[in-house]
């Protein structure tokens, strides 16, 4: 290579810059601890190739790094649940690292299941329309005072999705398994109440206690988020990776039956047990372990 052409390429490099600012796009919270953040490659790279753009969050400077040259959509992983974020997205070339992009719209990332919320711990999200688009995150109880054992359920008119009416519906001295959910006062909330039998099965399915095989024959909840057309597999679902709601967890659902407050007809009610998941009809006047929740709304 003649000397005129090396001094040239020398000058290229010399006079290369970093990129223009990407322009930021939508951030989306994607889960309890992730979120994917969109962008749009700079009108102008510096003159040199731009390699990457890397997105950081604010709060915590976390950070996703996407390696290549156009526009997209980088993910960003390890933050907080239930926690408000902005983005903002920068893009590398050889020489340096561009001016950061605009900050992007606000999110808020889902919450963990188990983590303390509202009062109790979360246990998920429920569908009242039954169209798997969340309307209430569901929230479990202290063990310590919304949970007890040994009450009797109550012969009242009941859905399997609306708990507070069927919990409000059975407040009475006569049947003391939903008189007992109606009493309890945690976290600064009262408005605590028995779940219906789909509330119930959405505890089981993300705070399952033991590692036990599930029940083949249980599991189909339309009302879930998002909604399951099919019952369980020997390890669907898994036992819960929240520590306190394992088995030997602060928080665990004990291995045995818990009351719903769905009827099904004039003396039984359905119950689930939390060793296997299996989801039955029992006896109204059967004592069973109670453990009260409340919704709020998404």
């Amino acid at each position: 290579m003649s000397g005129a052409l090396v001094s040239v390429f020398a000058n290229q490099r010399q006079f290369a810059t970093v990129p223009d600012a990407p322009t930021i796009g939508t951030a989306t919270a994607t889960g309890a601890t992730t979120a994917t953040v969109a962008y749009t490659a700079p009108a102008s790279n510096g003159g040199s190739a731009i390699t990457s753009y890397t997105a950081t969050s604010s709060p915590s400077g976390i950070t996703g790094t996407l390696s290549q040259a156009g526009s997209g959509t980088i993910t960003v992983s390890g933050l907080s649940g239930g926690t408000a974020y902005t983005f903002t997205v920068t893009a590398t070339n050889s020489v340096g690292t561009s001016a950061a992009s605009a900050a992007s719209n606000s999110i808020t990332t889902n919450y963990a299941i188990g983590q303390a919320y509202e009062g109790g711990f979360y246990a998920g999200q429920i569908s009242t329309s039954g169209n798997s688009v969340a309307t209430h995150n569901l929230v479990i109880g202290p063990i310590s005072s919304a949970q007890t054992t040994n009450k009797k359920w109550k012969t009242s008119g009941t859905s399997v999705i609306d708990g507070p009416t069927n919990s409000s519906n059975m407040n009475n001295a006569s049947h003391p398994a939903a008189e007992f959910c109606e009493a309890v006062t945690a976290g600064g909330y009262s408005d605590w109440y028995m779940p219906a039998k789909n509330e119930l099965e959405v505890c089981y399915y993300n705070l399952k206690p033991t590692t036990t095989s599930n029940d083949t024959s249980s599991g189909i909840n339309a009302n879930a988020v998002p909604a399951r057309a099919s019952n369980y597999t020997t390890g669907t679902p898994a036992q819960t990776s929240a520590t306190d709601f394992k088995d030997t967890g602060s928080e665990f659902f004990s291995s045995a039956f818990y009351w719903s407050s769905t009827e099904n007809g004039a003396s039984y009610g359905f119950a689930q047990t939390f060793n296997n998941g299996a989801q039955t009809s029992e006896y109204k006047p059967q004592g069973f372990r109670v453990r009260a929740v409340r919704r709020v709304a998404v």
